[in-house]
C-alpha cells in the first residue's frame, strides 16, 4: 500500500511539472521599451492615441540603444541615450517612436500649452466651433432649478403628510349618525 502512495505521488508530481507553463528567458539586447511623455506644471501627461496632453515639450523615455522621434510623418529627433526632449507645437499630431526592436504609434494626440487652465482659451484664440455658455445665464438657470426643485419637494411631503393625517383620522375617529 505504501509503495503504491509513494508512485502515485511521484506520477501526480510529474503530470504537473508537464503542464506547467515553460518560462523562456528573452536575450535583453534583443527588445527595448520607451515611452512619451508631456509635463505641465506638476502633472504629466502620457501620450497615447487619442489623448490631451497639456505641455510644450515631449519627453521620452527608454532604455533603447536608439530610437527616433517621429510627427505627423516627419522625422524631428533621434537619440542615443536614456531620455531627450522635444519641443511641440500646440495642436492635433500623430507621434511615432520608433528603433530596431521597438515601435508605438499614436494617432490624434492633441497638445495644448503649458498651462491646465489654459485649454479653453487656445479653443477660443483658434476659433473652434466650440460655444460656451454665459456665466450668469448659467447661474440663473442654476438658481431657477434650485428654486423649482424646493417648491416639488414641499408639495410631495405635503402631499404625503395630508395623506398619512387623513388615514389615520378615518381609521381612528368614526363618527356615527343616528336618526
Amino acid at each position: 500500500m505504501g509503495h503504491s502512495r509513494y508512485k502515485f505521488s511521484v506520477s501526480l508530481i510529474l503530470l504537473a511539472f508537464l503542464f506547467l507553463p515553460t518560462v523562456s528567458a528573452d536575450d535583453p539586447s534583443s527588445s527595448c521599451l520607451a515611452y512619451a511623455y508631456t509635463e505641465s506644471e506638476s502633472h504629466a501627461f502620457l501620450i497615447q492615441a487619442n489623448t490631451s496632453n497639456f505641455g510644450n515639450e515631449i519627453n521620452v523615455q527608454t532604455d533603447c540603444e536608439y530610437i527616433e522621434l517621429w510627427i505627423d510623418g516627419d522625422l524631428v529627433s533621434t537619440s542615443t541615450g536614456s531620455t531627450f526632449q522635444y519641443a511641440i507645437e500646440p495642436g492635433l499630431h500623430n507621434v511615432s517612436l520608433i528603433s530596431n526592436n521597438f515601435s508605438a504609434n499614436y494617432s490624434y494626440v492633441n497638445f495644448y500649452p503649458d498651462r491646465l487652465n489654459w485649454e479653453f482659451d487656445w479653443i477660443e484664440l483658434n476659433e473652434l466651433d466650440v460655444q460656451f455658455i454665459d456665466v450668469t445665464k448659467a447661474e440663473i438657470q442654476e438658481n431657477w432649478a434650485s428654486f423649482l426643485s424646493i417648491i416639488i419637494a414641499w408639495m410631495l411631503s405635503t402631499y404625503v403628510y395630508w395623506n398619512l393625517v387623513q388615514s389615520y383620522v378615518q381609521k381612528n375617529f368614526i363618527e356615527e349618525v343616528t336618526n
